[in-house]
């Protein structure tokens, strides 16, 4: 009983502090360092409500949430959570991985609009004539907007197989350029989605070669600069090429500089940046993943159920849980750091927004009621299902479902015969529909959650 009052009073501390502060006490130690670039705002004066948000620092202080190093949240312009955990701090850089992809994509709006590139619908063959190309006659059809939409139609896809397999074949060469050009293709540009770190070497020798900067120059000139990012490092071909696939390293600060920048339309300060017509193209959706995530122009992209509401978003993602997060409706920037590398943990963020932050900027709904279905018809719901490579098994456990998800073990609840609700700390609590044949035999699971639309299907 001692323990438990304890906890209640920690709890309660915890609440009241983020209810009258701008940031924990962890991010307060680096108030000198805070500079003019941000203005922050108590929970209480941003009108989010904080108990949602002090119970997510407690799930990340408990270990619910695994090896999160960062948690920032923006919203209207103005700091209102900063955490920051397992030493890492406000001032101290942090790689970002694939999420350098979704800066690359700003990058290359910045050339298209000041006339270095003329359109995201150039074949890219018209850059590298000095190179030798693939025979394939497919591979001439390659253009900058396949390289953008992952839909390049080159044997390339580092979510299949044995993960980063193409990646890593391309860390073995000394000119990424040359690799990238001559994987052997498989399908007509345009038609099939793949993740294809590698290729993207082109778009940013693109960029080098109609600017006639290097571009880390170009992007300090046009992007970093302006943002007042001074300590943004790249990842760089052996060739000394900047490599917009991944290993970036920069702060959570600029990381949310970088989003609030996309959040505005393009600008920063009053400066344009980018320009909007970019960012609306560049973010909307055009391709989707293999497990129903929508997919930009380097940009992710989905929409959620949460309190009743779709709520859409865009953000750039990165190996480990390294994320911009950005929601125009909502008017937020979160960024997330970590360190679960090849790990689904990788996304609790999502479990984070749906299940904690986007909530807070809610208003309350009615507790669902679920019934219980009995065992006749829980008895044809059970067995595996499969959609790609993840797994959802279903067991009836007395009067009641038991679903494990990748691992994760959760009661299933009915809405009715036909909808459910799961929870899920990692991905988010999903809702799903049974899709059933004239027979009554299930055919399929719709699930929506974490921000895509899963479709499983009975794996037997």
């Amino acid at each position: 009983m001692f323990r438990i009052t304890i906890l209640i009073f920690q709890t309660s501390l915890l609440c009241l502090y983020l209810f009258l502060s701008p940031m924990s006490g962890r991010a307060m130690q680096f108030e000198k360092n805070i500079g003019n670039d941000w203005a922050t705002v108590s929970l209480f004066d941003s009108g989010v409500r904080a108990e949602p948000i002090s119970n997510l620092i407690e799930a990340i202080n408990t270990g619910e949430y695994q090896k999160i190093h960062a948690v920032l949240i923006v919203k209207g312009g103005r700091i209102i959570v900063e955490e920051y955990f397992h030493g890492y701090n406000r001032d101290k850089p942090h790689q970002i991985r694939s999420a350098t992809k979704s800066i690359g994509s700003i990058l290359v709006g910045i050339a298209i609009d000041k006339g270095y590139i003329s359109s995201p619908e150039q074949h890219i063959t018209h850059y590298f004539k000095n190179k030798s190309i693939d025979s394939d006659s497919r591979a001439k059809e390659v253009t900058i907007k396949s390289l953008l939409t992952m839909t390049s139609g080159f044997d390339c896809d580092d979510h299949r197989g044995e993960s980063f397999q193409c990646e890593r074949a391309m860390y073995k060469t000394d000119d990424w350029v040359s690799f990238a050009l001559n994987i052997p293709m498989t399908h007509y540009p345009g038609e099939q989605w793949a993740y294809n770190s590698s290729s993207l070497i082109l778009l940013s020798e693109i960029i080098h070669q109609t600017s006639g900067m290097p571009v880390e120059r170009f992007a300090d000139k046009f992007l970093m600069g302006p943002l007042g990012i001074a300590d943004f490092k790249w990842g760089f071909s052996p060739q000394g090429i900047v490599w917009f696939g991944g290993n970036a390293s920069v702060r959570p600060r600029d990381m949310a500089k970088l989003g609030q920048m996309c959040l505005d339309n393009g600008t920063w300060k009053n400066r344009q940046i980018v320009s909007k017509a970019w960012l609306e193209e560049s973010t909307r959706l055009h391709a989707y993943s293999e497990y129903g995530m929508g997919y930009g122009y380097l940009w992710w992209r989905g929409k959620q159920l949460i309190k009743n509401r779709f709520i859409e978003a865009f953000w750039a993602q990165g190996n480990g849980g390294q994320v911009i997060f950005i929601c125009p409706e909502l008017d937020i920037v979160a960024v997330f750091t970590g360190g679960n590398y090849n790990s689904m943990l990788e996304l609790q963020f999502m479990g984070m927004l749906i299940n904690y932050i986007i909530p807070s900027m809610l208003p309350p709904t009615p507790e669902i009621t679920f019934i219980n279905l009995g065992r006749q018809v829980m008895d044809t719901l059970a067995g595996s299902y499969r959609c790609n490579d993840l797994s959802l098994d279903l067991s009836v456990d007395g009067d009641s479902m038991t679903c494990q998800l990748a691992g994760l073990i959760s009661r299933l609840r009915f809405k009715n015969r036909d909808r459910f609700y799961l929870p899920n700390h990692v991905f988010g609590d999903m809702n799903g529909k049974i899709i059933k044949d004239e027979q009554g035999n299930v055919t399929r699971l719709l699930i929506q959650g974490a921000f895509s639309d899963l479709v499983f299907k009975p794996s037997n």
